[in-house]
């Protein structure tokens, strides 16, 4: 990691804040403290105040969101600016490489998991934040939810009514870069809540619409052909939360989502014979970017269940997921997921015990649409139309079940200790498969049949272990240090189905001479061993936490850089680092606050450790900000710095500083939100568009994946909650 000029202002500004809140601390500041505990599920499936937990714990509340989506920033942005061990935004469609203290994270929607055997990463395109109530997040691998957590757990949890009477929340909002009618963003939503005693509802819909987005230079950003951007895009979120209570200790939660998130671009590549020319309007295409999913969820509660507190929820997901052309292709991608998961919990004096079951099924299939390649030619890739359709991937099925058990104990009134155990059993079933290459030539007619890559099962067993303890130095301040394993499963149907093949036949037949199947070569499991230690605390007008973390995988994926399918499971990885936030109120209305995460990244090959490919580490970044808050006007100016990056291979990643002003104003009826994002209008590649470049590197020139931010855009809205 290098630093330089570009980033003094940012690295002063935290040294400025966090050596003003230490000094001032001393001056017995007016108190800010809320008075009562933070409670959250995040860490251990049922409520448990933020104080009580040996690990880093983030809670983003509504007024946060509130403050930073009215000042034109999306979900990815909200918790990158709010979780110090969150990489930077891609400021696309994917978070792809936008890791939780530098691996993969598990995000969940009012704990239903986003999660599928095909790790999309698009779990953070799947909520508008005016949906949102609040966020929890556990930094770290954890042992608690399974599979896809070795990173740590978002849980995003969505508005509810929050009284019998009728409420009315109304919201407009526009965007624009100032760069004529093909840039401006507009989004609309409303939401209806209520009830009575027994029964609350609440209903929403957001309409979003985007056009065209500009770097600093005034230039239309390059297309994302790789993993999608969210130009010229049309979003919809439906969702209905019911709230039942059945007597003084039963209650019933429902949610229902509907979520349609899908581009239509008039831009597009401009490719001869392989060759990037620049980018041109005219694109039209069969398929683009887009997400369609609908959620359920029913949640059962029960306070009094054989004196233990119950409970249960059950959760369908239905998930389509489409890419735009790509080598005259592109493909569709299905996941549904049926879940179900049983917590008890129960108080024996001085201990407490969580325990339950889970159980999820995941089915997933794809497939690929080839566009006419004489019309795709002629048009220089602009004009895409299907004249075929193949499998992509091969079809599979993921089962699986556990058991968990956790349990914390007061050793003495100020410390205790918390552990736990959860095993996981899974099943995968692996269809048999033609090899998408052979696919593509018998659709062109070179050729009539071919063998298949045999499919079939592969089970896992996995135990994982957890152990923690915290001890409270005051009743504000608590230092902990914790062990957690995480496991993953490297995606299957990246992995699977692949062959070589001798050449076609008189018969036109392709014959299967050797191939990565099922029952030759089965797919390692990657299990990781966590470790951490941190330090909280919540004074009158202070809050900091800081910990430091290592994390050590036994096995690691390794990608094919001409196919992207997978090559191997094998070398160990390990993350280290540190993460910080610190805020404090200088005065009754001003507050400064700075945040960092320093990581590192290594792969161990040949028996050395080597820093880990650009392509996927995660860089070290750092925050600051200064807030004045009135009783009528809010207004914060922020900065975000990723820092450079440099692998083993002379890979780079080019660090920047972006600095943000959002803000609100109270009016007589309503109020006015605003914000200018980009402030200074820097010129630069998103850690995406950079990282795109190293990953698809062998297909296109460079500069076909430079994916640019956004320039000084400026937002304005207005809401009204009557």
């Amino acid at each position: 990691m290098k630093t330089n000029g570009t980033y003094l202002i940012p690295l002063v500004a935290i040294a400025v804040a966090t050596v003003t809140t230490f000094v001032s601390v001393a001056a017995q500041a007016e108190a800010y403290k809320n008075t009562e505990e933070t409670m959250v599920v995040v860490s251990s499936r049922t409520p448990k105040a933020i104080s009580e937990i040996p690990g880093t714990v983030w809670f983003v509340d509504s007024e946060q969101i509130e403050q930073e989506y009215r000042g034109g920033k999306t979900l990815g942005e909200i918790l990158s600016a709010t979780i110090p061990s969150l990489d930077v935004s891609s400021g696309a469609r994917t978070n792809y490489g936008q890791n939780l203290r530098g691996r993969a994270m598990l995000v969940m929607i009012d704990g239903v998991s986003l999660q599928s055997s095909r790790p999309i990463s698009r779990q953070l395109d799947a909520i508008d934040p005016f949906n949102i109530e609040r966020i929890e997040v556990l930094s770290g691998a954890t042992s608690i939810y399974g599979a896809g957590a070795t990173g740590g757990v978002i849980n995003i949890i969505t508005k509810k009514s929050d009284s019998d009477e009728l409420q009315f929340e109304s919201y407009v909002s526009g965007t624009t870069g100032l760069n004529g009618g093909d840039d401006f963003d507009y989004k609309v939503a409303q939401s209806i809540s209520g009830g009575t005693d027994n029964v609350a509802a609440r209903v929403s819909a957001v309409y979003t619409e985007t056009q065209g987005y500009y770097d600093g230079e005034g230039d239309i950003v390059t297309p994302d052909i790789s993993q999608g951007s969210l130009q010229y895009n049309k979003t919809i979120d439906l969702q209905s939360t019911i709230d039942v209570s059945i007597s003084d200790t039963k209650n019933i939660n429902f949610l229902a989502q509907y979520y349609d998130s899908q581009q239509d671009s008039p831009y597009g590549l401009y490719i001869k014979n392989y060759k990037f020319i620049d980018v041109r309007k005219g694109f039209e295409s069969d398929r683009q970017h887009g997400t369609e999913r609908i959620m359920l969820s029913a949640a059962y509660s029960d306070s009094e269940f054989l004196s233990h507190q119950l409970v249960v929820e059950a959760s369908y997901r239905k998930e389509d997921q489409t890419y735009t052309p790509y080598y005259q292709s592109a493909s569709q991608q299905t996941t549904d997921v049926i879940s179900l998961k049983t917590a008890l919990a129960k108080s024996f004096g001085k201990v407490n015990l969580v325990y339950g079951v889970d159980a999820y099924m995941d089915k997933f299939d794809s497939n690929q649409a080839l566009f006419d390649p004489t019309i795709d030619n002629n048009s220089g890739n602009l004009v895409n139309k299907t004249y075929a359709e193949i499998g992509r991937y091969p079809g599979v099925e993921v089962g699986s079940v556990a058991g968990f058990i956790q349990a914390d104990m007061d050793i003495t009134d100020d410390w205790s200790v918390q552990g736990g155990y959860r095993y996981q059993y899974m099943n995968n079933k692996i269809d048999d498969f033609v090899d998408y290459k052979i696919q593509k030539k018998i659709a062109a007619g070179n050729g009539s049949s071919a063998d298949a890559v045999p499919g079939g099962e592969t089970n896992y067993s996995v135990g994982l272990f957890n152990l923690g303890t915290i001890y409270k130095l005051t009743s504000d301040s608590q230092v902990w240090a914790s062990f957690s394993q995480g496991f993953d499963l490297a995606d299957p149907a990246k992995y699977y189905g692949q062959g070589s093949y001798s050449a076609v036949d008189a018969n036109g037949h392709y014959a299967l001479q050797d191939s990565i199947n099922v029952s030759d070569s089965k797919m390692s499991g990657i299990k990781t061993n966590s470790y951490e230690i941190g330090f909280r605390t919540e004074q009158d007008a202070l809050s900091f936490q800081a910990a430091a973390y290592f994390s050590q995988s036994d096995k690691s994926v390794k990608y094919n850089k001409q196919t992207l399918l997978i090559e191997d499971v094998d070398n160990e990885k390990r993350v280290y680092g540190a993460e910080a936030l610190v805020s404090y109120w200088v005065m009754d209305n001003i507050q400064l606050g700075a945040s960092g995460h320093y990581v590192i990244s290594e792969l161990q090959t040949d028996g050395k450790w080597n820093d880990l490919s650009a392509g996927e580490a995660s860089t070290s970044k750092a925050s600051s900000w200064i807030g004045w808050y009135e009783s009528d006007l809010a207004v914060k100016v922020q900065s975000q710095t990723m820092f450079d990056y440099k692998d083993a291979d002379d890979n780079e990643l080019s660090g920047y500083t972006v600095f943000d002003l959002v803000g609100s104003y109270e009016l007589p009826v309503g109020s006015l939100g605003f914000g200018i994002q980009n402030l200074f209008n820097k010129d630069y590649t998103t850690a995406w568009g950079q990282r795109a470049q190293i990953l698809y590197s062998s297909h296109y020139d460079a500069a076909a994946y430079d994916y640019k931010g956004r320039g000084r855009t400026y937002t304005l809205n207005y809401q009204v909650k009557y």
